[in-house]
């Protein structure tokens, strides 16, 4: 059961859109499905070295303000905003730069590693946990499901976006990270306010 639990908690905070979405499907669009499936590893990477940290952290976020959460969440919301802005006003640079990635493993591990928002959604989900699935063994099986739901997602969003590169025109693409950005500013905006 706490596999389970942990594989649909997974699913909900990897599935709205983020750096590491527009990523793998940037990647996947631009140099096809094995570049966005080797860039899904370098995601999977970061959650299992992030988890661990979470887990072991979340009690830390117990004894923030309030107020330091929300400053917290404001400058994430300001960052995400950011990312989306470029998107929208500098598409064509975006495109370009993600076409650029000739590493995507360590980029996307290093996306995903820097990215606050991964920590403290991971963090707030162990804090919401039930006691029965704080003892160490529900514990160790719910982070499993965890990881298992973000590789199962972040791999079908790499095969679709592959999938989509032998038929989408540079137009379409555009047009996919012009969607994308406004997807991620809605987000920010929720962040902030």
């Amino acid at each position: 059961m706490p596999l389970f639990v942990g594989f649909l908690s997974g699913l909900v905070l990897v599935m709205p859109v983020g750096p590491t979405t527009l990523s793998i499907v940037g990647i996947g669009t631009e140099r096809g499905r094995r570049a966005a499936l080797a860039g899904v590893s370098g995601v999977v990477t970061a959650d299992l070295l992030m988890l661990p940290l979470a887990v072991l952290g979340a009690g830390a976020l117990t004894a923030l303000s309030p107020t330091v959460l929300h400053s917290c969440e404001v400058v994430i919301g300001l960052v995400l905003l950011g990312i989306a802005a470029v998107g929208l006003f500098k598409t064509e640079e975006a495109r370009v730069a993600v076409s650029r990635i000739r590493r995507p493993v360590p980029t996307l591990l290093a996306i995903n590693l820097c990215n606050p928002m991964a920590v403290a959604s991971w963090a707030g989900l162990i804090l919401v946990l039930p006691d029965s699935l704080r003892e160490p063994g529900n514990l160790l099986s719910f982070v499993i499901g965890v990881v298992i739901a973000s590789a199962a997602w972040h791999t079908m969003l790499a095969l679709l976006a592959g999938s989509l590169s032998r038929r989408m025109a540079e137009a379409g693409r555009r047009r996919l990270i012009r969607i994308s950005s406004v997807a991620l500013g809605i987000v920010g905006v929720m962040l902030i306010t």
